[in-house]
C-alpha cells in the first residue's frame, strides 16, 4: 500500500482551515485536532514497524561442550606392567578394552601349571567355560584332557589358555580386531610362562599366533617356533578338540600330532 503525497495532504488541511474559518465567521464553532508537527510526521513508524524491530532476536544457543572421552586402556602398556601371571591375569581382568567383556560372565585366564613345560593355546571360551571361568571345561575340553592323558600329561604338566580371554556372543569365532585386541596379554603370558612348547588347538589360535592365513589342514602336524621378547618355543598345530567331536575320522591324525609332541618333550626334558 503506497503513503499519500505530502504536499497533497498540506493542501488539504490549508483547505479544511478555509472550511472551518467560514464556518467560525458562521458562527458554528468547529474543534479541530492539533496538526502533528513536521519533525513526528517524519519520525513517525509506520504501523507494526516498531513492533517488529522491539522484538527480540531468538536467542543463540551454543552445543554443550562434549563430555572428554575416556581414554582407551593400553593393552600393551598393562600386558609389559605385569611381572608374573598373576599381576598378568590381574591386568587381564580390569581391562575393559575388548567388547567381548560387556557380553560374556566371567574372564577366562587360564587353567593347570603356569610352570609347565607344555602351553596349550586354543581360540577362546564357550558357554561352559564363560560360567566356570576356566578353559576348556566343556566337552572339548574334557576331549583335551583325554588326548594329554595319553602321552602322560595332565594339569600339573600342561598349562591351557586361549587368544581371546571371553566368551564371543552365541560362541560365534573370534573376530581379528578381538584377537588383536587381546594379543599383548597373550605374547605377554607367553614370555612369563616360558614354556618349553606350545600347541595350538585349532585355526583360530594356529592363524593368530603364526600370523598366518593358511588353513589349519594344511598346518597341522608341521613344527613352527614362536619367539616372544626372546623366549623361543616351538609351536605345534593341531586340529581343535571340538573339531574332533565333529570329525572323529580326523583322530588319527591328531594322535600322530600328539606323538610327535610326545618325541619333542621328551627330547627336551
Amino acid at each position: 500500500m503506497s503513503l499519500p503525497d505530502p504536499s497533497s495532504t498540506r493542501g488539504a488541511i490549508s483547505a479544511l482551515r478555509s472550511l472551518t474559518g467560514w464556518w467560525e465567521d458562521a458562527g458554528i464553532t468547529v474543534d479541530l485536532p492539533p496538526a502533528t508537527p513536521a519533525a513526528l510526521r517524519r519520525s513517525a513508524p509506520v504501523a507494526g514497524a516498531t513492533e517488529r524491530k522491539a522484538r527480540p532476536a531468538p536467542p543463540v544457543v551454543k552445543p554443550a561442550p562434549a563430555a572428554p572421552e575416556k581414554p582407551a586402556q593400553d593393552a600393551a602398556v598393562l600386558a609389559r606392567a605385569a611381572h608374573d601371571v598373576a599381576a598378568l591375569k590381574a591386568a587381564v581382568e580390569s581391562f575393559d578394552g575388548c567388547d567381548l567383556k560387556r557380553t560374556a560372565r566371567n574372564t577366562v585366564f587360564a587353567r593347570g601349571n603356569p610352570a609347565a613345560p607344555l602351553m596349550v593355546i586354543g581360540e577362546g571360551p564357550g558357554q561352559d567355560e564363560d560360567r566356570e571361568g576356566l578353559p576348556f571345561v566343556g566337552r572339548s575340553g574334557q576331549l583335551l584332557d583325554r588326548m594329554l592323558a595319553a602321552i602322560g600329561l595332565d594339569e600339573t604338566s600342561a598349562y591351557i589358555t586361549n587368544v581371546v580371554f571371553w566368551r564371543p556372543p552365541g560362541n560365534r569365532k573370534p573376530s581379528s580386531e578381538e584377537i588383536e585386541i587381546c594379543r599383548p596379554f597373550v605374547e605377554r603370558h607367553i614370555a612369563l610362562a616360558k614354556p618349553r612348547l606350545i600347541l595350538l588347538a585349532g585355526g583360530i589360535s594356529t592363524q593368530a599366533m603364526l600370523k598366518t592365513s593358511n588353513g589349519i589342514m594344511g598346518l597341522r602336524g608341521h613344527w613352527s617356533q614362536i619367539t616372544i621378547e626372546g623366549h623361543c618355543a616351538p609351536a605345534l598345530p593341531t586340529f581343535h578338540p571340538a573339531f574332533l567331536l565333529r570329525r572323529p575320522q580326523e583322530k588319527a591324525k591328531a594322535w600322530a600330532d600328539l606323538l610327535s609332541l610326545q618325541e619333542k618333550l621328551e627330547e627336551l626334558s
